[in-house]
């Protein structure tokens, strides 16, 4: 009897695999989103919860939960705007459906009686009638009151293939259907017009990011619909903005006042001299670009000065050029850099040292163009042990020691020297290979980047020797490439996966059909 009764317990209780396949399965879908929204951070937890049931895998893998929404095809998006379109269609044509048959069940039920004794006369045929009535009807369906597009907080436009093809009234459309957006990137989206933006920050309230860069066709009637519905904002990117005017950028900076990041690369009419009379509003700033935006040392010390919190810094293509004078400015009054950018100026090595004691905290920074700084590399990476990456492009000469410095670094993970012509090393004890493999382990390099690059095979040599680490290299347009040299590269290099060699004329192409079916390195030629 007792196991009779187990038995019935046992046979009486729900397992996990019943919830999984199946009351779980038979929820609305409106309730899964929810609960799956959850989860939204985590793509590995979502991952596995769409691997238990079709109806699971369906509502992950469709738009509905996703908090950011990042397209690479122009169809992509297309189809994301028409499911946010139908739904919204759906959504209130279920809701017109269930408040009339709600109303229409409720009337049947509450009918006034004209008297006591019709009502106990008819009370049981009424009965019958409301049971009739309601078990006939559709069940009324949960209908969340929010929208499927509810989770959507980042929308990224920035790679999306024939932006053309992306109308305004498409864009107009979408935005009712996000309503909790934070973070917009319209990168180079010149179809985004003033009635764009108008509609966005109309419909989304919550607006924090706004990157505009190339959306040429706006006018200050964007940045005032931002600036009066979104007071909470803390990036504005508007490079290439060409109609902007300062006084449009003026107005927004007094309003918002918890602005962190502000680009006003290549802005024609807003350049950087307009930003000397709104500093005192942007005291709070972390990052601040202004590549090719007429700086000059004196505007650098009128705004940089009063910008004491700064981390990333911009000032690639000033003009005039930027001297050492601005290398002083930097290290005095932003002491706390991460990412610096001095492209195409001025500065000795003397400037270049003086950034490297006052802003130890560097992780990137970008000396492309900067034909005066000699030989100080070396001693620059001393400075900033925390160096993860610089750009060193389009230098008439690199020194040899510069060059080896920056592979055997154990700090350097990327370096780049696009068009530069790099000496060869003159010291023959230079030259040797490490004794070791641990020494050999010490280079941190990851990526490397050589493409239209002047170097020598005994320079490439020294790649293979110390780049022990090295995962990536761009070798495209190095003339002195050969047959032997890439062999050497790809047998001493153990950890490569990626090597990019196009136009390469020095490599045969018996030598590329061969690579080209190498099983640990993905060749590209």
């Amino acid at each position: 009897m007792e196991v009779t009764n187990n038995e019935r317990d046992i046979s009486s209780c729900t397992t996990a695999a019943d919830i999984n396949g199946g009351a779980l399965s038979l929820l609305p879908p409106e309730i899964l989103v929810n609960i799956f929204s959850f989860f939204s951070d985590s793509v590995k937890d979502l991952l596995l919860c769409a691997q238990v049931n079709q109806t699971w895998h369906h509502i992950i893998t469709s738009f509905y939960i996703w908090r950011t929404v990042k397209f690479n095809k122009f169809e992509t998006f297309s189809r994301f705007h028409e499911i946010l379109q139908l739904i919204t269609k759906t959504r209130r044509n279920r809701a017109l459906d269930n408040w009339s048959r709600f109303v229409k069940a409720y009337l049947n039920v509450i009918k006034s009686p004209i008297s006591r004794t019709s009502e106990e006369e008819y009370e049981e045929e009424e009965e019958k009638d409301v049971g009739a009535q309601i078990s006939f009807t559709k069940p009324t369906y949960f209908y969340s009151t929010k929208f499927y597009g509810y989770f959507v907080k980042k929308l990224d436009l920035s790679r999306i293939h024939r932006k053309n093809l992306i109308t305004e009234e498409m864009l107009r459309d979408l935005f009712p259907n996000i309503p909790n957006l934070e973070n917009v990137n319209f990168y180079n989206c010149y179809t985004v017009t003033d009635r764009v933006i108008e509609k966005l920050t109309k419909s989304c309230h919550h607006l924090k990011k706004l990157k505009l860069f190339g959306c040429t066709s706006l006018t200050n009637r964007s940045l005032y619909w931002i600036e009066m519905r979104c007071s909470k904002l803390t990036t504005l990117n508007i490079g290439f903005c060409v109609i902007i005017t300062p006084n449009a950028l003026q107005s927004l900076v007094n309003r918002c006042k918890e602005l962190t990041s502000l680009t006003i690369s290549h802005c024609l009419n807003t350049r950087a001299i307009s930003l000397i009379p709104m500093v005192k509003n942007l005291q709070g700033l972390r990052k601040l670009y202004m590549y090719s935006s007429f700086t000059s040392d004196l505007i650098v010390k009128n705004i940089i000065s009063q910008i004491p919190s700064l981390r990333k810094l911009d000032l690639g293509i000033s003009n005039p050029k930027l001297t050492d004078e601005a290398t002083n400015i930097i290290s005095r009054h932003c002491p706390n850099l991460v990412y610096l950018s001095l492209s195409f100026s001025l500065i000795t090595r003397l400037g270049l040292r003086t950034i490297g004691r006052g802003c130890r905290k560097l992780l990137f920074i970008d000396l492309s163009g900067c034909y005066l700084i000699d030989d100080e590399i070396s001693d620059f990476l001393s400075y900033c042990p925390r160096l993860k990456i610089i750009y060193l492009n389009y230098l008439l000469q690199i020194s040899g020691k510069s060059f080896l410095s920056i592979i055997k670094s154990s700090q350097i993970e990327y370096a780049s020297f696009t068009s530069s012509k790099i000496l060869e090393v003159s010291s023959s004890i230079d030259l040797l290979p490490p004794s070791s493999n641990e020494e050999r382990s010490c280079s941190k390099i990851r990526k490397l980047v050589l493409d239209n690059c002047e170097i020598s095979d005994k320079n490439l040599k020294q790649i293979s020797y110390w780049c022990k680490n090295l995962e990536y290299l761009d070798i495209s347009l190095v003339y002195d490439m050969d047959d032997r040299v890439l062999q050497d590269l790809c047998d001493r290099l153990e950890n490569l996966k990626e090597v990019i060699a196009k136009n390469c004329y020095g490599v045969s192409v018996a030598m590329q059909d061969n690579l080209s079916k190498h099983q640990r390195i993905k060749f590209t030629f």
